[in-house]
């Protein structure tokens, strides 16, 4: 009997075999607990840390995930020590990638974390660290709080520095895909699955499988085990074509049970001996850095949302977003009848593009002089919660400020949107109109009059 080419007879495909692709290999050097007491390998000083950096580049590192300290060993915060490494580190290995820690583990005001983020030239990191939601370690918790999350990014993008994404469990990936969407985040992201710490995902091989599923095909994935999770954690993402997160920050031993301390140098060789085993060779820097775009202004601004003004070829996707709503304009026929909009004026009206796509749409209506009427704010619903609508009404109410309207009339009839203009923009409630027809909200039947005072 002929077995058929895909292997349908036993109920699935073959597998595919093990990814070929050079590995990235990723050294945390040292961290916030792991100390010399636990190991007496670990870097600290500036020196310290140089010599250990070109060690573990030469052993086959091409990402460096770095800590700084004072010079009483504690774990520090401070820019100008960062600064002393990394410009260190460049002066021999100018393509390794470089990243500074934004841990709050220790320090969680926002101006310490995020005072790294200004370094500039030889100094300035590649990646920062962004772990993405709160969570317990063995005995603290880090706090990671929506504001602090997304003000780091906002930093990370403003200075185009690449985050390196720390996910403990599938909340924090989905909350990366919500910042990515909201354009916090660059397209190709690189993002660390942490997996084996008390209070996080466990460090099992089906745990890793489940969150490595929810990568997207062009995000960069890499694993780490905790503790004596590590080697198993990391072989197992070589097998299924991820990348490596190795070092002493996550594990200070060679052997876990024996407790035989390792150096960074160690576990980097051993990981380099499987690959090989396994077929994989080793990614340069300067291979790293091209897959993770960090020399590609385009990967930041592949994300980030366009207003402009409307052109007649956008006509189509206009009414097809304002559909979505129950917004667009009706025809007016014998059996229909007359619309509450019964044209879109292309000159006053604004798209929010993405990508090529609109996204978005909104416009107004000029009385007179001094006053006029909003057209209908529309998102796709798709994009609903990333801020998309705050920059439409943004770009209208400045042209319409600039033409010198002073008085700006709005109606809607959906309780959420009414709330949003009187508390992000300053509305007041005037009173109702009645609707014509059934049109907008199914359950409304009439407008809330909406009116703001603009100030020149």
């Amino acid at each position: 009997m002929k077995l058929p080419a895909n292997g349908a007879l036993y109920g699935g495909n073959p597998p595919q075999g093990i990814s070929q692709e050079p590995l990235i290999i990723n050294a945390c050097l040292s961290g916030n607990i792991t100390n010399r007491a636990s190991n007496p390998n670990v870097p600290c000083s500036v020196q310290e840390i140089t010599d250990n950096a070109g060690a573990v580049i030469e052993a086959g590192a091409s990402i460096l995930h770095v800590h700084a300290y004072e010079n009483d060993g504690t774990p520090s915060w401070r820019p100008e020590i960062f600064g002393n490494i990394f410009d260190s580190i460049r002066s021999d290995h100018p393509e390794v990638v470089l990243v500074a820690t934004t841990s709050g583990r220790l320090y969680p005001e926002f101006e310490k974390r995020s005072a790294v983020l200004e370094l500039d030239g030889k100094a300035k990191p590649d990646m920062a660290s962004l772990t993405l939601a709160s969570l317990n370690f063995p005995r603290q918790a880090s706090i990671n709080d929506p504001e602090t999350v997304q003000g780091l990014c906002q930093r990370m993008r403003d200075r185009g520095i690449t985050p390196e994404l720390e996910a403990f469990d599938l909340g924090m990936l989905n909350y990366a895909f919500y910042l990515q969407r909201k354009g916090m985040l660059p397209l190709h992201c690189y993002v660390n699955l942490l997996l084996g710490s008390l209070g996080t995902v466990p460090g099992r091989t089906l745990d890793l499988a489940n969150l490595a599923r929810e990568i997207p095909q062009d995000w960069t994935w890499a694993a780490a085990g905790i503790g004596r999770y590590q080697l198993p954690i990391n072989a197992t993402a070589i097998t299924m074509g991820g990348n490596v997160r190795v070092g002493l920050e996550d594990n200070p031993f060679y052997d876990y049970a024996e407790r035989e301390p390792a150096s960074n140098e160690e576990l980097i060789k051993r990981l380099v001996r499987i690959a090989g085993e396994l077929g994989r060779t080793i990614a340069s820097p300067g291979e790293t850095r091209q897959r993770l775009h960090l020399d590609n202004p385009d990967n930041w601004s592949a994300t980030q949302i366009t207003i402009r003004k409307m052109k007649s070829g956008d006509m189509d996707r206009v009414m097809g977003i304002l559909a979505e709503w129950n917004m667009a304009p009706i025809e007016a026929n014998a059996n229909t009848p007359a619309p509450e909009r019964d044209r879109i004026e292309i000159g006053n009206t604004f798209v929010a593009e993405l990508q090529g796509n609109i996204v978005g749409t909104c416009g107004y209506y000029v009385l007179d002089e001094t006053h006029a009427e909003t057209a209908s704010l529309a998102v796709d619903p798709e994009f609903l919660g990333c801020g998309i609508g705050f920059q439409l009404q943004e770009a209208r109410l400045q042209e319409i400020r600039e033409r010198g309207i002073r008085h700006l009339r709005t109606e809607s009839d959906r309780p959420e949107v009414i709330h949003w203009y009187i508390n992000k923009f300053g509305y007041r409630k005037t009173g109702i109109n009645p609707k014509k027809h059934a049109f907008g909200h199914p359950d409304k039947d009439s407008w809330t009059i909406l009116e703001l005072e603009l100030e020149q």
